[in-house]
């Protein structure tokens, strides 16, 4: 459990270290900080209350290492969807080891107050609190180094466990076989699971999978900056540009190659949603000749073009969710990990109700 304690301790650190940033730049004082809270069936990192002359704020916060883009995409989603639970006396406070000038400014946007121990801050209450500070550089050159749970081997288990966490205790070669990973991965990849405490024992060889949230946010981050890049094949346009056509093409051309296939996205999202669908189109395929796929449908290699083709990982991919009618579509995590990663205000608005549908109170919640 040395890696645990190391977790915590670490977070124990940052929240300590922005707290004495913040103190440094506004005279005020802690008058309530705790660890691990639940608010209204929701767990959070913590919540601290601060005394100024211009009054007394609460704040729920959450803890980041290594912050990226999808964190904070998600952390949004969050915050929103819990907003109306707090009321007007609460808000969310991000305190991170480092909040680099572009997520500050998305971060600022939003209106989600953040510190870093860097020193760089955002904070705004109404009607007095108001600091901003940018510009601070950390101390210490930072270096992401994740274990191997976290690479594309064990994102690819860690995938299969999140959408069925008690597939944890199936014996390890068939274990191996439903995630199309080697027999050794599942190894190590419960060794690290038990190691960073995500595994608790309920019996003789028998475990559960804990900590749901943080696995969840983290393999989201993952998907993003680990495996997506290396499942990307390429880039291509049709001659219509008309999403509905290259979808019945595609499917057709599917059907007569007997190939397994689905779509993630905005398209996805739209099948199980009936919301939004974006003006792009993301394919996850089982196989992919490109000289002849091509011909057959007809398309072209294009950088930045509207379709995008993603080499599937593993057997899972094409495995619904069990609310899930539309066989067209991936999985909603899938579909919740690439609309953040393609990042626009209507794909954040779609993740969102995703999230709330699908997520939320299944894979989401510990």
């Amino acid at each position: 459990m040395l890696i645990v304690m190391k977790d915590i301790e670490q977070e124990s650190q940052i929240v300590s270290s922005t707290l004495e940033r913040l103190k440094a730049v506004h005279p005020l004082r802690v008058i309530n900080l705790r660890q691990e809270v639940r608010l209204r069936d929701r767990e959070w990192d913590g919540e601290v209350t601060i005394k100024t002359a211009g009054g007394v704020y609460h704040y729920l916060f959450e803890v980041k290492a290594h912050l990226r883009p999808q964190a904070i995409h998600h952390l949004l989603i969050r915050a929103n969807a819990d907003r109306k639970r707090w009321g007007k006396t609460t808000e969310l406070l991000l305190l991170a080891d480092y909040v680099n000038p572009l997520l500050a400014g998305q971060l600022k946007n939003a209106g989600i107050n953040f510190i870093d121990t860097a020193g760089n801050l955002f904070l705004k209450r109404a009607p007095e609190l108001y600091l901003y500070v940018e510009g601070k550089k950390p101390s210490v050159s930072r270096k992401d180094k994740p274990t191997r749970l976290f690479q594309p081997s064990g994102l690819t288990l860690l995938f299969g466990l999140l959408i069925e966490p008690e597939s944890v205790n199936l014996p390890y070669r068939q274990l191996a076989s439903v995630n199309g990973i080697a027999l050794g991965t599942v190894g190590w990849v419960k060794r690290d699971l038990k190691e960073q405490g995500y595994l608790e024992p309920i019996g003789k060889d028998r475990f559960r999978l804990i900590r749901r949230k943080e696995l969840f946010e983290r393999w989201v981050q993952g998907y993003a900056s680990r495996l997506r890049p290396k499942l990307f094949v390429g880039e291509y346009r049709d001659l219509t540009n008309n999403l509905e056509t290259v979808v019945k093409t595609f499917r057709r051309y599917a059907v007569d190659q007997g190939m397994l296939w689905c779509i993630t996205g905005g398209v996805g999202a739209d099948a199980i949603m009936h919301h939004y669908q974006g003006n792009m189109i993301t394919f996850f395929l089982e196989s992919w000749r490109q000289d002849e796929a091509l011909k057959d449908l007809k398309w072209l290699p294009a950088a930045g073009g509207l379709i995008t083709i993603l080499k599937s990982f593993s057997p899972r991919v094409f495995q619904m969710s069990s609310s899930q009618q539309h066989t067209l579509a991936a999985h909603p995590l899938l579909i919740y990990a690439e609309l953040l990663d393609q990042g626009t205000d209507r794909d954040l608005e779609t993740a969102r109700l995703i999230y709330k549908k699908y997520l939320e109170e299944s894979i989401a919640k510990d």
